[in-house]
């Protein structure tokens, strides 16, 4: 499985040409983000592509402080930027996704794109990341590193970050698609509203990101690509707490027993293997050297699986 990996981050290509006639829509949900979306939406005025080819559509979800009138501070100094104010009120989708979905339903173009509004995109991240998109693809998987900080909290966060992307890479490489990241990601209406939406979704509190994938994989497996460029890397800001990674942690990794059948019995029968195998020498007390030796193997291919991304993903501190 390691060597799979290996051969999936292998196939990661950057595509050198930039292109800047494809129609997009960039859409970001909000909700009490004060302190946090100013430097998002000053990222978003630095996009590098012509003003006519895409649109910036931000989803105010009932925002209880300041978020929206700084919104809208910025879409009035533009035309292509446009502000959904939403209330709270009874609707088959809540929190993200509704808002979510009520941007793509209000979009004009076929290629999406979404990111938080705790996040910096860079200014080549419309050029570099549409030129995935051919007759061929339908999603394109982008990767959001976190912005570093100092302390062993935040150098776990990073290691865990590069886990991510790896995981959401190689699979993606190696034709089956397995996670991505809201903050960096994209992909056609038209896909999108044929496999329900996220209505389709609204029985998951969350992970929107890697279920709606797993609904484009059923779709055409063959049709979600992932982007390695660094001038599409979508930076975010990490948790500020220990109580905030704790939650997040929660978060993230409860998606696993939601995903697809064939995800949950790869999941649970990796988590099963790997516990029989480290307690083998318990049971066979003989075998401790043979046992030993493929732990040795095991750590040096591993090795060489998050040395090779680390590189990939311009995280060699990690080493």
């Amino acid at each position: 499985m390691i060597l799979w990996v290996i051969i999936g981050l292998s196939r990661l290509r950057i595509k050198y040409d930039m292109e800047s006639n494809k129609k997009i829509s960039i859409v970001i949900a909000a909700r009490n983000e004060e302190k946090r979306i100013r430097p998002t939406l000053r990222s978003l005025e630095k996009i590098n592509y012509p003003r006519e080819n895409f649109e910036v559509i931000i989803v105010d979800d009932d925002s209880s402080d300041n978020t929206v009138n700084i919104i809208e501070a910025f879409t009035q100094k533009y035309n292509h930027w446009k502000l959904i104010r939403l209330k709270r009120e009874a609707s088959e989708l809540r929190g993200k996704k509704r808002a979510l979905n009520e941007a793509i339903n209000q979009s004009r173009y076929d290629i999406i794109f979404t990111t938080d509004a705790d996040c910096m995109v860079p200014p080549n991240w419309l050029n570099k990341m549409s030129a995935y998109f051919n007759d061929k693809v339908d999603m394109v998987i982008g990767h959001s590193p976190l912005i570093s900080h100092k302390g062993l909290w935040y150098k776990i966060l990073e290691f865990d970050n590069l886990f991510s992307a790896i995981s959401g890479s190689a699979p993606a490489k190696m034709g089956f698609a397995l996670s991505s990241v809201g903050r960096n990601l994209a992909y056609r209406k038209s896909i999108y509203e044929s496999i329900g939406g996220f209505k389709s979704l609204k029985k998951f509190r969350s992970g929107d990101d890697v279920h709606l994938t797993e609904r484009f994989r059923a779709k055409n497996n063959k049709a979600i690509d992932y982007c390695a460029d660094p001038d599409t890397f979508v930076m975010t800001i990490p948790p500020s707490t220990k109580k905030d990674i704790f939650h997040q942690q929660i978060r993230k990794n409860s998606k696993t027993l939601k995903k697809s059948w064939p995800t949950v019995f790869f999941s649970i029968g990796l988590f099963i293997f790997y516990m029989l195998f480290l307690t083998l020498p318990f049971f066979y007390p003989k075998i401790l050297s043979i046992w030993f030796g493929v732990i040795i193997f095991k750590f040096v291919v591993e090795f060489i699986a998050i040395y090779y991304a680390a590189l990939i993903f311009r995280k060699k501190q990690l080493i």
